[in-house]
């Protein structure tokens, strides 16, 4: 990966110059704008700079584009056109040094959008939603009172929650050029996890604050809410529930087909919708940012689902001495895509898109390769056959059928392809594969995983904490027919880092189907010197692993030359689950010891 040159020459637009108001009074969306159209025409290598300070971004000012983005809401027409508050389109060299400034945005829209740019380095700054679309309750007291239970809640500050019947209304932030929330809703919403800060644990539940209410009342800091009598006494004090809609309508931060993109120092204090999203592109460096939310907000969420996603670059992804602490979905997620082969006419491939969160965009370009393998048991049938033409979405309109494309290969196609039924085969784009390197990275107070990697390009985990997450600390996985999700890993380490309070395995490798040839989904993953504490197993249908089964460092399905050695635990046993991993190489630590259940125990 070759970083930007920062040389002399580089041209200088100051926001300030544009009108742009640091105060944070007036919004600074079209002043910006101007801004960065001036350095646009500038030309060049150029650094876009804002002074210390607040700066407001409203939604309803923002610039717009359609745009179809991977792992959000598919090709629903309610949200193909995109709110963009800083939108850095076609730039062959671009820096924006924010100075230690806060971006403040107001309403539903994406923060920053890189697109179509050659290389863009972004960093010291702040990005906060001043309402954000996650509302928060914390349950202060709890009790019966003339003979009925209750619960005292408090909401952050500028949270609009109204009393209304036996529920209550949720309200957005209210535009004042338009007059209309950014968004409403009632009682629990769509979607709930509830974090206790006293072990900083957060977990996936049922809402049960509006169960069985017999009123809701507005106190100075939140609500009372009073249950029928017969209702049970809550035992929740202390803990913040966390509800909102499950629409992914925005990418937090967007980078669409740019060459290298790096944000550095800065911090996340919320995204909405998704978080930073790097799409069928090049290079993507994450270095020294905090994912959490801003002392003295009074919130615990700082992203509406991931917090770093990379679907398709070709590419390394770089992820360094960052922090992530209270997402909604996994802290980081690199994978491809899986399209459906519906049809196949002679070297021609018709394919869709066959998950409802992902669609509109084109996923295979002339020269690409790809590979093509069985939905069932992902078995290759043809691999390194080469795109000659393409014809689907661009991903920046709907002038084409969204879910469906056209691919013509280089043939002649195997005769397992030729003769397949429709969907009884999936397609990857293997050029579309990024390398990996996350490190340095602490990952706590997430409901499920630190990080997903399924990339067939080298993978390095280093010197990481992951603690009190609800599920594994890494999951490797292949998920054709389900999530749709690539694919095989084939050099992956994982190493020097801590695991510690899971709900999950330190590592989870759980590819979505196993092959009936015995032929293994994934090869050479190293998990080596390693500390593991308190680390939990993964169920399995008809299998009791039992209490004593120790430290879960790895239940690994399906890899060839799977080493796991040297690493340690503070408890008595480390504990391995093994299913058709027959040359798997497993040993203790200095004066360790290790369990190996699962159906390849004996055998190794």
């Amino acid at each position: 990966m070759t970083e930007p040159t920062t040389t002399a020459s580089r041209r200088l637009v100051e926001v300030s110059a544009y009108g742009a108001d640091p105060t944070g009074q007036r919004d600074s969306s079209g002043a910006v704008r101007d801004a960065i159209a001036a350095a646009r025409q500038a030309g060049g290598p150029v650094t876009i700079r804002f002074a210390p300070g607040t700066y407001a971004f409203w939604a309803s000012a923002a610039t717009r584009r359609e745009l179809y983005v991977s792992n959000t809401v598919g090709v629903d027409p309610r949200y193909r056109e995109k709110a963009i508050g800083i939108l850095l389109e076609g730039f062959d060299d671009v820096e924006i040094d924010g100075g230690g400034a806060l971006f403040e945005y107001h309403g539903r829209q994406t923060t920053i959008a890189v697109i179509d740019g050659g290389r863009a380095d972004l960093h010291d700054f702040t990005v906060d939603m001043v309402q954000p679309t996650v509302v928060e309750l914390t349950v202060r007291q709890v009790g019966i009172a003339e003979g009925r239970p209750f619960r005292v809640v408090s909401v952050p500050s500028e949270t609009d929650v109204r009393p209304n019947g036996r529920t209550v209304t949720w309200m957005g932030e209210i535009d004042p050029s338009t007059g209309d929330p950014a968004w409403t809703g009632e009682g629990a919403l769509d979607y709930c996890q509830v974090l206790d800060p006293r072990a900083n644990r957060t977990w996936r539940t049922e809402c049960p604050l509006f169960e069985h209410v017999e009123r809701v009342t507005s106190t100075p800091d939140g609500l009372r809410i009073d249950y029928r009598p017969d209702a049970a006494v809550p035992g929740d004090q202390g803990l913040v529930y966390q509800l909102r809609h499950t629409d992914r309508d925005h990418p937090g931060v967007f980078v669409l087909e740019s060459g290298w993109a790096r944000f550095r120092d800065v911090r996340f204090g919320y995204l909405h919708g998704f978080g930073l999203l790097a799409q069928s592109g090049g290079d993507l460096l994450v270095q020294g940012c905090t994912f959490a939310t801003r002392e003295g907000t009074g919130r615990t969420t700082a992203g509406f689902a991931d917090f770093v996603q990379a679907s398709g670059l070709r590419g390394q992804v770089v992820v360094e001495d960052c922090r992530f602490d209270g997402a909604h979905d996994d802290a980081i997620n690199v994978h491809g895509l899986y399209l459906r082969v519906d049809r196949v006419d002679g070297d021609e491939l018709d394919v869709s898109y066959p998950h409802p969160e992902t669609a509109g965009f084109p996923q295979f370009s002339v020269g690409e390769l790809c590979e093509i393998v069985k939905v069932d048991d992902g078995a290759v049938v043809a691999t390194g056959v080469e795109v000659l033409a393409v014809d689907g979405p661009s991903g920046r309109d709907h002038a084409h059928d969204l879910t469906r494309m056209r691919i013509r290969c280089a043939g002649p196609l195997p005769e397992a392809v030729a003769t397949s039924a429709p969907g009884e085969l999936a397609v990857e784009n293997i050029t579309r594969t990024p390398a990996v390197t996350v490190r340095r990275s602490i990952f706590e107070n997430l409901p499920t995983r630190g990080a997903l990697v399924s990339t067939r390009k080298p993978i390095l985990i280093e010197d990481c904490v992951f603690r009190g997450l609800g599920m594994a600390g890494v999951l490797i996985t292949a998920e054709a027919g389900s999530y749709w999700e690539t694919g095989p890993v084939t050099d992956c380490t994982i190493r020097g880092n801590r695991f510690e309070d899971l709900g999950g395995p330190a590592v989870l490798v759980s590819p979505g189907q196993v092959s009936t040839e015995d032929a293994s989904i994934h090869r050479d993953i190293r998990i080596v010197d390693n500390q593991v504490d308190n680390c939990a197993p993964w169920p399995h249908d008809g299998e009791e692993p039992g209490a004593e089964a120790g430290n879960w460092i790895v239940d690994a399905t399906s890899v060839a030359n799977l080493v796991v050695a040297d690493n340690t635990t503070a408890g008595d046993v480390l504990s391995v689950r093994l299913d058709h991993c027959p040359d798997a190489r497993v040993s203790a630590g200095s004066g360790g010891q290790i369990r190996i259940t699962g159906p390849d125990a004996k055998a190794s």
